[in-house]
């Protein structure tokens, strides 16, 4: 009962604000020119304004969000790099260490990530878990530079021109680099 009261009343609302609005339309028509283009240009002017409050509010909304997911995505960029050096130097990088900086980042993520850079992380997590050899490996690093370029995406960088693995290859030395460049363009032509 109560669902079709309100169903009812916004359709008489509806009606009404249809019926109004044919009612100026049309006194504006039969009103003289000058009156016409002076409410026109009001309507305009009015529109124009509520349209450039809306654009400077999610302006300074988006400028304010840049700066927390760019330290959010920091924490995540600088454990990578630190992992990518422990590897490199042979030095153990303690998973204790790790699992707090990655909490960490989640956190941050949770609030400011967008939904493709939170979906490659989940992808990042899940690969990285399945892939463990060193013949994987070269999966498991374009699993991050999937992470990395989605990160880019969302601070409004375009890598179109960028080729795979080009990111994750800047953490790597040139010979690592052109193994996974070519293990890359090996598994596209078969």
């Amino acid at each position: 009962m109560n669902k079709a009261f309100i169903t009812i009343l916004g359709l008489l609302l509806l009606c009404i604000i249809i019926f109004a609005g044919w009612l100026f339309i049309q006194s504006l028509l039969e009103a003289d020119p000058g009156i016409t283009a002076a409410v026109i240009g009001a309507i305009a002017v009015m529109i124009a304004g509520m349209w450039s409050h809306y654009s400077n509010r999610r302006r300074e909304i988006n400028s304010r969000h840049f700066i927390e997911k760019k330290n959010a995505y920091m924490h995540l960029i600088t454990l990578i790099f630190d992992i990518m050096k422990a590897t490199k130097e042979k030095v153990e990088f303690k998973e204790e260490i790790m699992l707090e900086r990655l909490i960490e980042f989640k956190r941050e993520l949770m609030v400011w990530g967008d939904q493709k850079v939170i979906e490659a992380l989940h992808n990042f997590e899940n690969k990285s878990a399945t892939l463990s050899n060193d013949k994987e490996s070269s999966a498991t690093l374009l699993v991050v530079d999937d992470l990395l370029r989605a990160i880019r995406k969302d601070l409004g960088h375009n890598d179109s021109q960028l080729k795979e693995g080009s990111l994750v290859g800047m953490l790597l030395i040139a010979e690592e680099r052109e193994k996974l460049i070519s293990n890359k363009t090996i598994k596209d032509a078969s």
